[in-house]
């Protein structure tokens, strides 16, 4: 692996450390600071000049195997490749199923996360699905997060016409399981939910966490921008928020600000469900009239809108991608260009477009262009 030095960036890890530095070696950040000259041989150099370096995207809400299924096998997204990552901006990802676990299993969410591994980028995945009881690897919610180093705990949707509408104790039991595996092997034990726009809205968490001492903070509702004021009770209550992007930056903005202004930051975060089936439904929830797809390349463009248009701190916005979402994982390494840190860097030219994109010090992409291409292209 090439030593690589990137000169005179506008450095933000993610927070502001003006023209500098980085210095990438054996995978992570070796070094940060002005004028470096590391006496390495073949150390590559590239200007930075203009560009801003940012922490890789960690998104935690991807379909790797794809989404969709509600409108016959034919709306069956297909899997996403390395570059769909890499031309984002995302350098760190978590995989997860969602309607169809028929056709799709854990399993080979498992395998495609292996792979994605082996192509360069960092992959996390979810077991479970909408369904209950959850599909598993193993046939034990807790073994699979114990044993299966890639599961950082379970997906499952609520308020929902299409959930598995678990009981309550089935819910129960389904955190309870989590929990000790993620005890057993050091994990943060995602509980990772998918919220539709029914009525009971967050109602049966709260009905679990009234019921048993389980901590707020393993639960991990998503999709919570129909859910605004929810939001922000839920995180000023101890729990993590994530929002989701999509195709108009603005509309997906602005719930995330005013809960930027209402709980603490550290709190809220942002994904993208790539990969997943973005269905309109007639009125009566009877038949899907319209279908788009998610895509990875909508967070740059809901993170400029938050900077630039509603004028949130760089790096306050930035976080909401990288680091918050990285400590929610226990992903310590990911979401920060601090010395010891992945080598997971991304630069932006002045409009916020990919630049340069490196995964654990290894080029993805350069000037804009894909340099690492699938192992299958």
């Amino acid at each position: 692996m090439q030593p690589i030095l990137l000169k005179s960036v506008n450095l933000f890890d993610p927070e502001p450390k003006g023209v500098c530095d980085l210095f990438l070696c054996g995978g992570i950040v070796a070094a940060v600071g002005k004028n470096l000259s590391p006496a390495l041989p073949d150390v590559e150099v590239v200007d930075g000049s203009g560009l801003t370096a940012l922490p890789g995207l960690v998104d935690q809400h991807v379909h790797f195997t794809g989404g969709g299924g509600e409108c016959g096998f034919r709306s069956r997204v297909p899997e996403l490749s390395l570059t769909d990552f890499t031309t984002a901006g995302v350098t760190t990802a978590v995989g997860v199923l969602g309607t169809d676990s028929a056709t799709r299993s854990p399993k080979n969410l498992l395998a495609r996360t292996k792979a994605l591994n082996e192509e360069g980028i960092t992959a996390y995945c979810l077991t479970g699905a909408y369904d209950v009881p959850s599909p598993t690897v193993t046939g034990s919610l807790k073994d699979d997060v114990a044993f299966i180093s890639e599961i950082l705990g379970v997906k499952v949707a609520l308020s929902d016409h299409r959930s598995g509408h678990p009981s309550l104790e089935q819910l129960i039991h389904m955190a309870s399981q989590v929990r000790l595996g993620a005890l057993t092997a050091g994990k943060p034990g995602v509980v990772h939910i998918h919220m539709g726009a029914g009525k009971r809205g967050l109602g049966p968490v709260y009905d679990l966490l009234e019921a048993t001492d389980l901590p707020i903070w393993h639960f991990r509702p998503t999709h919570m921008g129909r859910w605004q004021k929810e939001a922000a009770a839920f995180a000023r209550q101890g729990g993590m928020v994530d929002f989701t992007a999509g195709e108009e930056p603005e509309k997906c903005a602005l719930p995330v600000l005013r809960t930027l202004e209402e709980a603490p930051p550290e709190r809220i975060t942002i994904s993208s469900d790539a990969g997943g089936s973005m269905p309109r439904w007639s009125e009566d929830r009877r038949a899907v009239v319209g279908m788009g797809v998610g895509s990875m390349r909508t967070l740059l463009p809901v993170l400029r809108c938050l900077v630039t248009e509603h004028h949130v701190p760089l790096e306050t916005a930035v976080c909401l991608a990288t680091r918050n979402v990285a400590d929610g994982l226990y992903l310590s390494r990911k979401g920060r260009l601090t010395v010891g840190a992945d080598g997971d860097v991304l630069l932006l030219d002045r409009d916020w477009n990919v630049h340069t994109v490196l995964a654990r010090g290894v080029p993805m992409v350069a000037g804009g262009v894909p340099v690492k291409l699938p192992y299958l292209s």
